[in-house]
């Protein structure tokens, strides 16, 4: 894969944005990821992926309670950012949706898609901000968790590399894959060659848990031949199917991808209804 021109959202001339604009704009990313079908190991409207204590019905109640975590999110005050407030608005959401969907479902895109509305709010440089923020954050101890556990046994960046370096998955990769795609008018192919992408370029710490460095190999390889099917123009549904068959036969998901997609479509959605200005 060809790394694509990157995008860089910032304007100093708008006006902060509103927490409506912001909340509508992360939970209608949530929402696409969850609807694009079929995704292998994720769940979709097909069924349940590698998640079997996962449905679309119960990600769909998730999607709706990421609204108030968004909004208690906007209360705090870019200048004074204390990280406790931060860390205790996102285990608050996270409980939540632990009590009312019986599992930490959008665990991982509470955290990335925060970090980013925080930054994107003020319309600055937002992968600048990103940064800044993820420095404040990472450089408080982090906490015990299967992705800390696998960044160590693996050697491997993850999330935490991603987001100090400014989200390069999205913003150098997903954003010009998925707008590229999108010009020529058709948004399941759109869809479906940033998740090739993102398959590709995403360090997925989930895939390691569950099934270690050849899991993630998988992915990677599987995300290449995705690409090219639909570059080739072949009709790529019942191929994804069958490597959803085969993804939950190994238990093998990839969470971290599906966070980044929504993360994508989201910022997506700022870009096109003219909320952010975008420049190459």
């Amino acid at each position: 894969m060809n790394q694509m021109l990157s995008f860089n959202l910032h304007s100093s001339d708008y006006p902060p944005l509103s927490t409506n604009v912001l909340a509508r704009a992360f939970c209608g990313g949530a929402l696409s990821e969850l609807q694009l079908t079929p995704k292998p190991g994720l769940v979709d409207q097909d069924n349940s992926g590698s998640h079997p204590d996962l449905s679309f019905e119960i990600m769909q109640h998730s999607v709706r309670l990421l609204e108030l975590f968004y909004r208690e999110l906007l209360l705090l005050e870019v200048p004074t950012l204390n990280m406790m407030d931060l860390k205790r608005i996102g285990i608050a959401a996270e409980q939540r949706m632990h009590q009312q969907c019986g599992s930490n479902t959008h665990r991982g895109y509470i955290f990335l898609s925060g970090l980013t509305l925080l930054a994107a709010r003020n319309q600055r440089d937002v992968r600048a901000e990103i940064v800044q923020l993820a420095q404040i954050y990472f450089n408080h101890q982090l906490e015990s968790s299967h992705g800390q556990a696998v960044r160590q046994r693996y050697a491997t960046g993850g999330i935490v590399d991603e987001c100090l370096h400014g989200l390069p998955a999205v913003f150098d990769y997903a954003l010009p894959i998925y707008h590229h795609a999108m010009v020529q008018g058709d948004p399941q192919r759109a869809a479906l060659m940033m998740m090739a992408g993102l398959m590709q370029v995403t360090e997925d710490t989930t895939s390691y848990h569950r099934c270690g460095s050849s899991g993630l190999k998988q992915i990677q390889a599987d995300g290449a031949y995705l690409e090219k099917c639909l570059n080739d123009g072949v009709d790529v549904i019942l191929w994804l199917r069958q490597r959803n068959a085969l993804y939950q036969e190994m238990n093998l998901t990839m969470g971290g991808v599906a966070d980044l997609m929504a993360l994508t479509f989201a910022l997506y959605e700022l870009i096109v209804t003219g909320v952010c200005d975008v420049s190459p």
